[in-house]
């Protein structure tokens, strides 16, 4: 029997941690790190079904998969990785975690001191890795001796990262880097974890004309309750979580293009808009009020730099069904009348139901024709988003990478009441696979019964294709559909200023980057089922499949 003071340590700060109520820990291999890897396992063992071990190779995508698991949850995972260049793959997680007010907790094993400084292998200087980007405390070589009170140490970094603020812990061990527990592990009583409430004043106002709520990413449903009880008009952007009520201006793209239904005097932002250069435009004119509620952790729309941030907004009296007639009543309607010009132009009109049913053969075979010139039509963009939003309900999750395909779907999509996720701290299509694993694994393990889709493009498919791979041997509940938007490279580019300033040369090598990967042959490899989509009744069949794991490759045009 091996005595090893890195197990004894390991085991014992997890415990703290399990203690306060974290629930998952995602490992990826490494020999430094082995006794915090273990002593998880133990942890999981000794659990009985509440804590779980997420084994994934690659740090990147296990960060990753550690923030999806937050976005669900609402309480930090930790990743566990051993020294040298390991830890720094978390990196792109942690930074999205920083800029969207997600909690994230990072362990990375260290060589002690003596292996400092003399050229030992796979060591580096760990003692402030991140930066500005998370908070790191450093943990001694732990010896011989007692373990000391560590729960001090748990809560202090886990109050951080509840309150939105990714964190790092880095502790060095000496060999033998694991041994045989002196005590089994015995599953302590749990606290659960909970969010810390927001910071900064609260501030009541008044019902005023011209006040318009605009809800961004991490708004949640409180700027649709804020809203309603203000008598104010609601720009929600698709993945704002506030999408939804009978103040939301659709189509709010096009209504702010075009001349302004009412003045705007008042803005509440709330979260961080980050979709739209007109809501941008907003947010920058000084002749107006702002005022800004960031939401936890999350930086202050604030491009003005005068705006009032503020950590709430209660009304001070329900607005009056008047007030709501005059200042909200012309954004709504004039948000629904430039939707439905959108889906005018966007969709067919239907074939004449009655031609089913005619005693005519010739009208039941134009019938039959127009049905399935309907359901051939090539898929577009808008189309694609909007059969996605249509499919996803409540017990469902939808995740949407960032690019261009987020775009398409704040553009079209209506009122809808719906868990959507994604990642728009810093808007980067770097693990978008992984985050949305880690949303449905969290979100099958609380109960929900549905699929987690997801719409990406096929760059950021490509960008996180690692994450395809799954732990053998260990199922799980959770569904998890890609719907691959894939027009062979990065199309955005194309509407932005560069298509402009280079040669069309220039810009498809370095900014579109074509590609010719064989996404059949990836599914394959990974062991995911696969669909080739190219018409619209085929993205329908594919909208009804139940497959656990499944990869369903939306062809598009370019253009």
């Amino acid at each position: 029997m091996t005595h090893s003071p890195a197990s004894e340590w390991s085991s014992a700060f997890l415990g703290e941690l399990i203690a306060r109520g974290v629930t998952d820990f995602v490992v990826s291999p490494g020999s430094r790190s082995q006794s915090l890897a273990l002593a998880a396992l133990e942890w999981e063992r000794a659990s009985e079904g509440i804590i779980t071990v997420h084994v994934v190779i690659d740090e990147r995508s296990a960060g990753f998969r550690a923030l999806g698991l937050a976005l669900e949850t609402q309480r930090p995972a930790v990743c566990i990785a051993t020294s040298g260049s390991a830890p720094l793959h978390y990196m792109p997680a942690l930074a999205e975690a920083r800029h969207a007010g997600v909690p994230m907790m990072v362990i990375s094993a260290d060589r002690p001191s003596e292996l400092q400084g003399v050229g030992a292998n796979q060591t580096t200087d760990q003692s402030a890795l991140f930066g500005g980007i998370a908070r790191t405390w450093n943990v001694e070589a732990p010896g011989g001796e007692a373990a000391p009170d560590l729960g001090p140490l748990a809560q202090e970094m886990l109050s951080e990262a509840l309150a939105g603020a990714p964190v790092h812990l880095n502790v060095a061990f000496r060999e033998p880097l694991s041994g045989t527990l002196a005590t089994p592990v015995v599953m302590p009583p749990v606290v659960p974890l909970h969010f810390e409430a927001r910071d900064g004043v609260s501030v009541e106002l008044e019902p005023q004309p011209g006040t318009l709520v605009i809800a961004g990413h991490g708004a949640t449903a409180k700027a649709e309750e804020l809203a309603v009880s203000l008598g104010a008009a609601l720009i929600a952007e698709v993945a704002s979580g506030a999408r939804f009520g009978p103040h939301l201006v659709l189509s709010y793209r096009d209504v702010l293009e075009g001349p302004l239904p009412t003045p705007i005097k008042r803005v509440i932002a709330i979260g961080r808009p980050t979709l739209s250069r007109g809501v941008w435009s907003v947010l920058s004119d000084s002749a107006i009020e702002h005022i800004s509620m960031p939401m936890r952790g999350l930086e202050a729309s604030n491009p003005t730099r005068d705006a009032h941030v503020v950590g709430d907004v209660v009304a001070s009296r329900p607005a009056t069904a008047g007030e709501k007639e005059e200042w909200v009543k012309p954004w709504v309607m004039a948000g629904r009348s430039a939707q439905q010009a959108a889906l005018d132009h966007l969709l067919p009109p239907p074939p004449d139901l009655e031609g089913a049913v005619s005693e005519d053969p010739a009208i039941r075979n134009a019938f039959a024709t127009a049905e399935m010139t309907v359901m051939r039509r090539r898929v577009s963009r808008w189309e694609m988003a909007l059969a996605l939003w249509e499919a996803t309900w409540p017990h469902d999750r939808l995740v949407l990478g960032a690019s261009r395909m987020i775009r398409e779907a704040d553009t079209i999509v209506g009122s809808k009441n719906i868990p959507v996720f994604a990642n728009r701290g810093l808007s980067g299509i770097d693990g978008t696979i992984s985050t949305a694993r880690g949303i449905a694994h969290a979100a099958s393990a609380s109960g929900a019964s549905g699929i987690t889709r997801v719409l990406l493009g096929d760059l950021a498919f490509l960008h996180d294709v690692g994450s395809l791979l799954r732990e053998p041997q260990v199922e799980h509940p959770s569904r998890v559909h890609l719907f691959v938007a894939n027009d062979g490279g990065g199309s955005i580019f194309d509407g932005l200023e560069v298509a402009q300033s280079a040669s069309t040369e220039d810009r498809d090598r370095v900014l579109f980057t074509p590609h010719d990967v064989d996404l059949e042959a990836l599914a394959g490899a990974y062991g995911w089922a696969y669909l080739r989509v190219v018409s619209m009744g085929e993205l329908t069949d594919a909208l009804g499949r139940s497959d656990s794991h499944l990869i369903i490759d939306v062809g598009l045009d370019r253009a």
